[in-house]
């Protein structure tokens, strides 16, 4: 568990200054005992040293330092500055020239916060407010210059801006033209709702030389601030990074938002326990020159926070939504795990990807002002850390992966982790190696993507030692990356990627980022979850086979376990498919989903057969129509005087090459028609026929059988048929009256084939 409650007061907590000797030779940039401070760079000589007696007197000419109020052209500057570029465009400058030795040298560029369009970047004169709503013209709204004590690390929220101040002031000292008070360290919160006249509001005095406010807290200035907003209790947390390498944790503040003029000092958070690595408890150089927060780690309301500082690192939790009394909350997060990490003696810098689930960790070999970028320099020096967030396990390393020259101060500086939905990226600022972009979707495998590295700073007559120098911090927002360089200002770059495969993931990754119009690098405002998984295309044509000049259609459908932004092939689904020639076809398509994961697949076809018609002819058949029947029936003997139906039958076999055929009756008598006759006399009831189709008759239709002229059909057929038989019914009715002539009843008929396409 991490404990937080009063800050007990040390008398280790002084703030004594490297020597005059230890400064001329460049051995640290530190304000502070033991190089625990990376990024405080006095170069000051003789009484410009940090160490005069008035902290106040640099003793500057403020000419020597020239700042442009609007933009320059920006190639000059790169030029001038020798850079080696890859996948990057200087895009627009904005001077503040710092000397690079004499009065006035050591007033240094320091870090940067952004608001919109607004970057506000940290001096050690007070901070600059610049307008970069033209990327390529910025414009300065103010240099403001009251507060000349410190690195001026600088946070933003709101219309709320504050200023680190990290070195203990003398009796003359001042900001916003308020004395400040000897011995002061701690920090300046300002109004910029307009940002051409900031406000200072509230000066927080945060040293240990000072006398104990009621509940004894003592603290140990403020080198860093990282922004925790909590709009829900009107309260701006600050995790306050100390001056003081002996202060073991994190120092915590709270703001009130709508009145910015009550500021609380909360406690400690400490960096005591159990280090994670060794099992044994860590102790001494567990100081936070660096916090950072992520908050609501993957949509949950558990939020990260970190410490870089002394020999590791630790790892703490807090839930925004919980009484703040309660242990877990954002007054008193609680310790995950501390860890030294071996080799390490500067712990500096960190920030996490989005998703939560890696946190790179940088350090600071050298305080800074050291060459610890060269090929003889050993690995730890140059190694940037991946690390397990819940477990603080190593996951992987990156080189840094330009060696500089013996005259070049250069350490994994200041970065952040751009806050793209898929694919990890980072932007990082190593003083003179300058500008480094890299991918580490891999952890184990990162790789550089692009950079800027400039020439090394030299002075005339050259010298064979360091100029200190270089980029302070380089941040990607809203699309741009920002430099703040400590000698020459602030300029903006383009990321332009080339055209392979890898550059084009990469191009949509970054297209698809959560953006924020406020931003401190140290306070990543949102977590969300990762999304690694690629679209899916499917085509009905992949793997097919069709012959010479089938029909067929290019039809394809993307998907996705999220969302589908766009699927375009070089053809358009439900073109129709190229099938004039024999060979292997294709077509591609690419699909991105709104992460920005791509998936292109060629889909592939073949034109693998052909049709020749031949005709294959036979004998002729001509048409025929056939019937047989046998010649003659009889119904046996009438019997008179007794009413009854007489039957007989025969079965008819039909052949017929015709589509249609028909089979009528007719009796060709030009007396009696239809009935049978004995002589001159004829039956009362004509004669009748029915069909029967196996066993079931149906009625003729027509009845009675008609005359020549209207034959009645008796049957039809809508296809050819070949030797078909059909019975046929034949009735005869006789009445118990009915009178019969002696002799034989008969009646000889005509049965007639017909066809409407002969």
């Amino acid at each position: 568990m991490l404990l937080v409650g009063a800050i007990a007061p040390s008398a280790a907590l002084a703030h004594p200054c490297i020597s005059e000797t230890e400064a001329a030779m460049g051995k640290s940039l530190t304000l502070h005992t033991g190089g625990n401070w990376a990024g405080a760079m006095p170069s000051f000589t003789e009484l410009e040293h940090e160490c005069a007696e008035d902290f106040n007197s640099y003793l500057y000419d403020a000419s020597e330092i020239k700042t442009s109020a609007m933009g320059e052209p920006v190639a000059p500057v790169v030029a001038a500055a020798g850079y080696s570029i890859k996948n990057l465009t200087p895009l627009g400058y904005s001077r503040r020239d710092v000397p690079l030795t004499g009065t006035g040298s050591g007033v240094y560029n320091s870090d940067l916060a952004f608001k919109d369009n607004l970057v506000i970047a940290g001096t050690y004169e007070g901070f600059r407010i610049l307008d970069f709503t033209d990327k390529t013209n910025p414009t300065e709204v103010i240099n403001y210059t009251g507060c000349n004590v410190g690195q001026g690390d600088v946070i933003v929220y709101g219309n709320i801006l504050v200023r680190s101040w990290d070195s203990p002031a003398s009796a003359a000292s001042t900001c916003a033209g308020q004395a400040v008070g000897a011995g002061f360290e701690g920090i300046h919160v300002f109004n910029i709702s307009n940002p051409a006249q900031p406000q200072m509001v509230k000066q927080l005095r945060f040293a240990s030389d000072y006398a104990q406010q009621p509940g004894g807290f003592v603290g140990c200035g403020s080198h860093t601030a990282t922004a925790v907003p909590d709009a829900a209790r009107d309260a701006l947390y600050i995790y306050n990074g100390g001056s003081s390498g002996t202060c073991e944790g994190i120092d915590i503040f709270k703001i009130k938002i709508s009145d910015p003029s009550q500021v609380s000092i909360l406690g400690r958070a400490s960096n005591e326990g159990i280090d994670a690595r060794t099992g044994v408890t860590r102790v001494g150089n567990n100081s936070c020159h660096d916090n950072n927060v992520l908050l609501n780690v993957g949509g949950t309301t558990t939020s990260y926070a970190m410490c870089a500082g002394g020999n590791g690192l630790a790892m703490y939790k807090f839930d925004l939504t919980k009484p703040v009394e309660e242990t877990g909350s954002v007054e008193k997060p609680v310790q995950l795990w501390t860890q030294q990490m071996p080799g390490v003696t500067t712990g500096h810098s960190g920030s996490f990807t989005y998703d939560g689930k890696y946190l790179l960790y940088g350090h600071e070999p050298g305080g800074g002002s050291a060459a610890r970028c060269q090929a003889s320099s050993t690995i730890v020096e140059r190694t940037l850390y991946f690390i397990d967030p819940e477990t603080g396990q190593t996951k992987g390393e990156m080189l840094h992966p330009r060696t500089q020259g013996s005259r070049e101060n250069c350490t994994w500086h200041n970065f952040n982790v751009v806050p793209t939905k898929a694919g990890y990226y980072a932007t990082v600022g190593s003083y003179q190696s300058g500008i480094s972009v890299f991918e580490f979707s891999n952890p184990a495998a990162p790789k550089e993507i692009a950079y800027a590295d400039p020439a090394p700073l030299q002075l005339d007559p050259p010298t064979t030692g360091i100029v200190l120098g270089g980029d302070w911090s380089t941040y990607w927002h809203n699309g741009t990356i920002y430099q703040s360089d400590i000698k020459r200002g602030v300029l903006s770059w383009q990321l332009n990627l080339g055209g392979d495969a890898t550059a084009t993931q990469a191009n949509a990754h970054l297209a698809k980022i959560n953006t924020f119009a406020q931003s401190n690098p140290q306070t990543q405002a949102a977590s969300y979850a990762y999304d690694s998984s690629a679209p899916t295309i499917t085509a009905a044509a992949d793997g097919g086979s069709f012959k010479v000049g089938a029909v067929g259609t290019a039809d394809y459908t993307c998907a996705d376990n999220v969302g589908v932004e766009t699927c375009v092939g070089s053809v358009a689904s439900g073109t129709p498919l190229d099938t004039a020639k024999l060979g292997v076809k294709s077509f591609t398509v690419t699909a991105t989903d709104t992460a920005g994961n791509i998936t292109t697949k060629t889909i592939t076809y073949k034109v693998n057969s052909v049709d020749f018609p031949v005709t294959v002819s036979g004998g002729s058949v001509e048409g025929t129509m056939g019937l047989s029947l046998p010649s003659a029936t009889t119904f046996g003997p009438f019997t008179p005087g007794v009413a009854k139906w007489y039957e007989a039958n025969v079965v008819a076999t039909i052949t017929s090459n015709y589509n249609d055929t028909a089979l009528s009756v007719y009796d060709p008598a030009a007396t009696n028609t239809g009935r049978l006759v004995n002589g001159a006399r004829a039956l009362a009831t004509p004669l009748t026929i029915k069909l029967a189709s196996g066993t079931q008759a149906t009625a003729l239709a027509g009845g009675p059988v008609g005359g020549a002229a209207a034959p009645t059909p008796i049957l039809s057929y809508s296809a050819p048929q070949t030797n078909r038989q059909a019975t046929l019914f034949f009735q005869q009715q006789i009445a118990a009256n009915e009178v019969l002539a002696a002799g034989t009843y008969g009646k000889t008929l005509t049965f007639s084939m017909s066809t409407t396409t002969p």
